[in-house]
């Protein structure tokens, strides 16, 4: 039923006007870029994305808005100066296709984009935790919300309360962090890099020191590693409060990035900056109307 109404959306005209009518900049998140003969009927987190679908959509954003750097967007809200018509891109995690289809991709087009690191992924031949299979098949409402407070987002306590903490089954394609080099290449070629934190855990259930180490080691891995001093932060999950939210302002980012859908408005704040999640099964009709502040509905974050 939402394929058919943003469907009609488009066809009528609805789509093109939103987006006239829009005010502000759009911020996209991806997350993986795979393939279209890698990708899992099994997978459930919506977070690899086929290649073709990837490469529609960037032409069609190219098409329809100017696709700016974060800097430079930051740069405009901060003066004061019109978002309206600008988009930019960013990915979640640094998984190794962003590096091998996505950046390849941008660079022969000549479109920036981010890339936030969670730097204690760097380099390591494993799967992130959400991707496993038992995750994906011991996963609803209420065991992803234990997951993200009790547990902390806490990738080896989550494994363990499921019963999967033996290494993984090679289920799939491998879906991994990519190596440090390989980041710290494409720094040089100009994708600008972020953190992500150093464990991608959930911000808002850890207090001092720990809050603390995963926002300042993060960055300092990352520079170690890179020699690129991360200006940007992008939360776990999306996940952030009052309290977090200060706690990476003082750590001296210059802006930080949730997970909330919405446009960046004139009056946006630096350290709560919306985007937009893209997940791997959104249609193009529906990815336009996004694209436009035009949703049927909420989806899931991952």
């Amino acid at each position: 039923m939402a394929s058919l109404v943003y469907g009609a959306m488009r066809a009528t005209g609805l789509t093109s006007l939103g987006r006239r009518l829009s005010n502000g900049a759009v911020v996209l998140c991806y997350h993986d870029v795979v393939p279209d003969a890698e990708i899992d009927d099994g997978d459930a987190s919506g977070l690899h994305l086929p290649l073709s679908a990837f490469e529609r959509q960037i032409r069609f954003a190219a098409e329809h808005f100017r696709i700016v750097t974060l800097d430079t967007c930051l740069d405009r809200l901060a003066r004061g100066t019109s978002l309206r018509g600008t988009l930019a891109i960013t990915f979640d995690d640094a998984y190794e296709g962003v590096f091998k289809h996505a950046w390849p991709f941008l660079q022969r087009l000549g479109i920036p984009a981010a890339v936030f690191v969670i730097a204690g992924a760097g380099g390591r031949d494993e799967a992130f935790w959400w991707d496993r299979g038992e995750v994906s098949r011991a996963v609803t409402p209420e065991s992803r919300r234990r997951w993200l407070t009790e547990l902390h987002g806490e990738g080896a306590a989550i494994l363990r309360s499921i019963g999967a903490d033996a290494p993984p089954r090679a289920e799939h394609p491998p879906r991994r962090a990519a190596p440090w080099a390989t980041i710290a290449c494409a720094a040089r070629a100009g994708l600008t890099v972020g953190a992500h934190s150093l464990t991608h855990r959930s911000l808002p259930t850890l207090e001092g020191s720990e809050l603390r180490r995963e926002l300042v080691e993060s960055r300092d891995l990352i520079t170690q590693h890179t020699g690129i001093l991360p200006q940007y932060f992008a939360y776990p999950y999306g996940l952030w409060d009052d309290r977090v939210r200060r706690a990476v302002q003082a750590a001296g980012y210059r802006a930080a990035f949730t997970l909330d859908r919405g446009e960046v408005s004139p009056q946006a704040d630096p350290w709560t900056i919306p985007r937009l999640n893209v997940p791997s099964g959104i249609g193009d009709a529906a990815f336009e109307a996004w694209t436009a502040g035009m949703y049927l509905r909420r989806q899931e974050i991952a």
